[in-house]
């Protein structure tokens, strides 16, 4: 089995080289091309109007090779694939994310983007998120989930979206299939500051929402849950 990986927090980030790690367990026939730096909360974006700028790298784990992209997460996948190498990944798998990326939150994130652009492309996608970096549970569970989603029956328009609870290993109470929210983790709320007599800054804040809708992902990673779910892209690929 042939993997690539990305995310949207660049390739020194701790999420890429834990998620390679974990992967290694499955195959050592392991690629990487992930942004150049910080790519969060771009989604689906692509690169026009400009070369990508690409560059082998050196990369802490054990990997077939690695590039990193002046591009996007999407980018990075569909670069990977139609330049790069000269063969198809079986699967892209994109993270682990610092942050969640749960609900409407699927769509801004860059992360899900890079996942949803390997179905664009041909080939099987999942996005993995943690909170603030706490890999305890992924150290756990996360090959085991892995390995159960890539040998599962899949529709060609699915991606698959993990999020781990932000608690302790012994307080997490084991893996729950879920359905995104209707609504984003963070509400739209914007702080303001008049910077000169006509103009003004607006800083989105995080202010997350209390509530949780049952058998949503966010419900389901509060009450300790790992939230495994399918997310559909079907709007745009023909059956």
């Amino acid at each position: 089995m042939r993997i690539l990986i990305t995310n949207d927090d660049g390739i020194g980030a701790a999420g890429i080289k834990k998620l390679a790690k974990i992967a290694g367990k499955i195959t050592d026939d392991i690629y990487v091309v992930a942004p150049s730096g910080q790519r969060s909360a771009v989604s689906h974006g692509i690169t026009v109007g400009k070369p990508l700028v690409v560059k082998k790298e050196q990369f802490p784990v054990a990997v077939k090779a690695a590039y990193s992209c002046s591009g996007t997460p999407a980018d990075c996948v569909k670069v990977a694939v139609q330049a790069i190498f000269d063969f198809r990944p079986d699967v892209v798998l994109s993270g682990i994310n610092k942050g969640y990326n749960m609900g409407y939150d699927t769509i801004y994130s860059g992360t899900v983007a890079a996942a949803r652009e390997a179905v664009y492309q041909g080939m099987n996608g999942i996005a993995v998120s943690v909170w603030e970096e706490n890999y305890e549970i992924a150290d756990r569970y996360l090959e085991e989930i892995l390995r159960d989603i890539i040998v599962k029956e899949k529709q060609k328009h699915e991606i698959w979206n993990i999020n781990f609870p932000n608690c302790t290993l012994s307080e997490c109470k084991g893996i729950k299939e879920t359905v995104a929210a209707n609504y984003s983790y963070y509400k739209d709320t914007y702080k303001m500051e008049q910077t000169a007599e006509d103009t003004f800054e607006y800083m989105l804040e995080d202010v997350e929402y209390a509530k949780a809708g049952e058998d949503t992902d966010f419900c389901a990673t509060e009450q300790g849950y790992i939230s495994v779910e399918k997310l559909s892209c079907d709007v745009l690929i023909h059956r």
